[in-house]
Order: C-alpha cells, then sequence, then structure tokens
C-alpha cells in the first residue's frame, strides 16, 4: 500500500488580516490540518497585511504563512502577483487554491485583481493546477445598482456591469474549477450565476460554507435573554438601519429587549463605512432609542465575537444586499442561536427550512419575527432544532472532503513509500 501526500498553496487573505475571506480560509486551512494529517503534508499561506510591512513569516505545525505584500500599497498590490509567483516556484506545491473576492480596487491590484491574470498563465505555463473559490457571487443586476448607487450615472453603472461579466468569464476559464461558495448544495445561484456570466456548468463546483461541529459550544445561559445583535464590517448594505426601526415595536412587547450593532469599516469602504454609522446613530437619536440600542463602531476579537453569538438571544442579519456567505450565520448555527435573515440574494429563501426569512428592507417584518421568537420557546426549540441537518451536511471535514477529492481527480502524484 502507498501513502500519497499533496502540498498546498493557499493565496488568500488571512487573519489578523480582517474579514470574512480571511477568516473563512484560517477555517479551511485548520479543517484540512485536522482532516488530512497523512493525505497532506504542507500547507503554505501565501497572503498580505494591510498597511504594514510586508516580508513576514510565521510557521505552526505543517502550516506556513508568508505576508508577500502590502495590500494597502498601490503599487505593492500591483505587483503582488510577481511576488505570489515567485514564492510559489520556490516552494513548488502539488496545487495552488486562491480565495477570491470581487472587491473594487482591492488586494491584487487593478479595478477587480487583473494581474491576477498574469499570474494564471504563469501557473498554466509551469504546469501548476489552481483552483478558485469565489467569495461573492455578484449577479449583473445587483452589480449595477451597486455602482449606481456609488455614482449615480446610469451610463456608468452599465459599462462597468458590462465589464464584470467579461472580467467574471475570464476568470472561470483558467483554474481548473471555479468552486462557488454557496449556502447549500444544489442552490439555484449556481445555475443563475453560470448563466448569467455565461459560464459552462462544467466548469464550477459548489462549495459549501463550512462549520465547526464538534467545536465546544456550550452557551450562557439565555433563557430569559432579550437581546439582539447584528455583527461585521459596518457598510450600507447591512440594513442595520431597519433592526433599529424595528425595535421601536419590539420595545412595546418587550421593555427589556435590546439591540448591540458591532463592527468596524472595511479598509476598502472605510468613508462610507463610517458615514454608514454616523447614520445608524443619528436614527437611534431620532428615535429615542439610546438607552436599548448601542453601536460598537470597532473590529471584535475571535473571543469577542463568538461570545456576542453565543449569549444572544437572536442573531439578526438585515442585509439590504447579500453577495457572499455569511460566517456569522454560520457561528451562529454552530452556537444553535436563533437567527432572522433578509431573503436579499445569494436565494437566502432556500435556507427556510433551517432559519427564519423575512423580506429585506422591512422593519416590521423583522419585529413580527423577534418577537415571535422571544416570545415563544417552543418557537425557538423547532428553529434550534432545524440546526441539526444543516450542520450534518456543512461540518469542515465534509466541505474538506469535497476539495480533497477534487484535488486528487487532476494530480499526478508523487509517491511516498510504502507504508
Amino acid at each position: 500500500m502507498w501513502r500519497i501526500t499533496i502540498r498546498i498553496c493557499l493565496v488568500s487573505s488571512f487573519p489578523p488580516v480582517k474579514g470574512g475571506e480571511a477568516n473563512y480560509a484560517q477555517n479551511f486551512v485548520s479543517a484540512l490540518e485536522k482532516y488530512f494529517p497523512n493525505e497532506i503534508s504542507e500547507i503554505h499561506v501565501l497572503t498580505h497585511t494591510e498597511g504594514e510591512k510586508s516580508g513576514k513569516y510565521e510557521k505552526k505545525g505543517k502550516v506556513e504563512v508568508f505576508r508577500l505584500f502590502d495590500s494597502l500599497s498601490f503599487l505593492s498590490r500591483n505587483f503582488a502577483f510577481a511576488k505570489i509567483f515567485l514564492k510559489i516556484m520556490n516552494i513548488r506545491p502539488d496545487l495552488v487554491h486562491l480565495q477570491y473576492s470581487t472587491i473594487p480596487n482591492g488586494r491584487y491590484g487593478g479595478l477587480l485583481g487583473e494581474s491576477l491574470f498574469i499570474l494564471f498563465v504563469l501557473l498554466k505555463l509551469v504546469r501548476i493546477p489552481f483552483y478558485i473559490t469565489m467569495h461573492s457571487l455578484w449577479l449583473p443586476d445587483q452589480s449595477e445598482e451597486r455602482i449606481y448607487e456609488k455614482t449615480k450615472n446610469r451610463a456608468l453603472s452599465r459599462l462597468a456591469t458590462w465589464y464584470l461579466k467579461v472580467f467574471t468569464y475570464l476568470f472561470a476559464m483558467f483554474p481548473q474549477k471555479l468552486f462557488l461558495l454557496v449556502n447549500i448544495r444544489g442552490s439555484k445561484l449556481t445555475e443563475e450565476f453560470c448563466q448569467a456570466y455565461h459560464i459552462p456548468l462544467g466548469r464550477v463546483r459548489e462549495e459549501i460554507h463550512g462549520v465547526w461541529v464538534d467545536k465546544e459550544t456550550v452557551r450562557t445561559d439565555i433563557k430569559n435573554s432579550k437581546r439582539m445583535v447584528c455583527l461585521g464590517v459596518m457598510h450600507p448594505s447591512k440594513g442595520y438601519e431597519f433592526t433599529i426601526k424595528a425595535m421601536i415595536h419590539v420595545l412595546k412587547k418587550f421593555p427589556k429587549s435590546s439591540l448591540i450593532i458591532a463592527g468596524s469599516p472595511a479598509q476598502t469602504n472605510y468613508d462610507e463605512g463610517k458615514r454608514y454609522i454616523d447614520k445608524l446613530r443619528d436614527t437611534i437619536i431620532e428615535y429615542g432609542l439610546t438607552s436599548s440600542v448601542s453601536i460598537e463602531d470597532r473590529y471584535l476579537s475571535d473571543d469577542e465575537f463568538a461570545e456576542y453569538i453565543r449569549t444572544a438571544a437572536i442573531v439578526l442579519l438585515s442585509y439590504s444586499r447579500t453577495v457572499g456567505g455569511s460566517g456569522i450565520m454560520h457561528a451562529a448555527i454552530m452556537y444553535n442561536v436563533p437567527i432572522i435573515a433578509t431573503g436579499s440574494g445569494l436565494h437566502f429563501e432556500e435556507l427556510t427550512d433551517f432559519i427564519s426569512i423575512v423580506p429585506p428592507k422591512n422593519a416590521d417584518a423583522l419585529a413580527n419575527e423577534i418577537t415571535k421568537i422571544l416570545g415563544s420557546t417552543e418557537y425557538r426549540t423547532t428553529l434550534i432544532r432545524n440546526y441539526e441537518r444543516y450542520l450534518s451536511d456543512h461540518d469542515w471535514s465534509v466541505v474538506t472532503r469535497d476539495n480533497y477529492e477534487e484535488y486528487i481527480k487532476k494530480l499526478k502524484f508523487k509517491r511516498s513509500k510504502p507504508i
């Protein structure tokens, strides 16, 4: 019998860099380590800093982290592909896996990371297979709406959306497989995304968001808790103003209830995020909710983030636009906390068997569902019981097994000595 081992390069944001993609990558790496101790011999994470000196190096077990460039430096991020490729050639991995989010003027230079195409061509030339996981799945109508919000120019928003279509199509043509990060298997979003960008279905496969089912999930006693939480990057698409307005109605039935909104703006949209926080504070004052609704304008540590969720009565995902999988939602599922989400994209309505879904931008609908959950222990228990089926399909052991099996379909292995 022969033991087969592979060496992986993961190109991604990575903690302490903030954001869902970085946290997802860290969990993905931890899962590969845990569930494939013999099959995967080395994991090299090629990542970046944000405004700090690059060139940092860390090693823990079989995981090596190389912080190769500063994503906030125009020059550094536009030539990041060169540093990444040189490091890949130094490592000579069996495969490369890129975790990618569509962020304008983002971490890999250009408008959407066009320099990555140079990296892809180079990897093709040296015959190193690579895969891409798409974390943000913008559909054309969402893109046009977002660009119009920023530019107030309909012609420009249509032109930019056309460019996104071309970029996304080309992006899907390079890797061995394009993984789409979706909420459930067989999501309608997969087919819709491929149709919108004219991508053959055979070029993609679904990657479901992982959950740590076997982590310690003991909760503080929240039997009498009436505290709701909204967590994550501060941005107008979060729709937190509707949760604030919903609290007017919730407080009439549950005077001791409260809402905490916590998070910081993303570096790529910092000014917009700050203006949004100011708007939320003005809304709280306008409706006289300062004693019941609070905003914490700061990035939460991992421990703080977990504690906020673990001790909440309800986690609210009141997004007015959703284009990426929610790590917050999956953490709440892990801790058995009821969730209310809005059907604002990514076909979240497909999750109605597992979590409460209400229409987006609708404070009354939010308020009705909040009071229903707070007022009924039986209803809360039913919602939480529904998580069991979801967790069995989303355990990180399942997610990484799917990816590993996709890897080995294409690889020509170097076999180690027989065991």
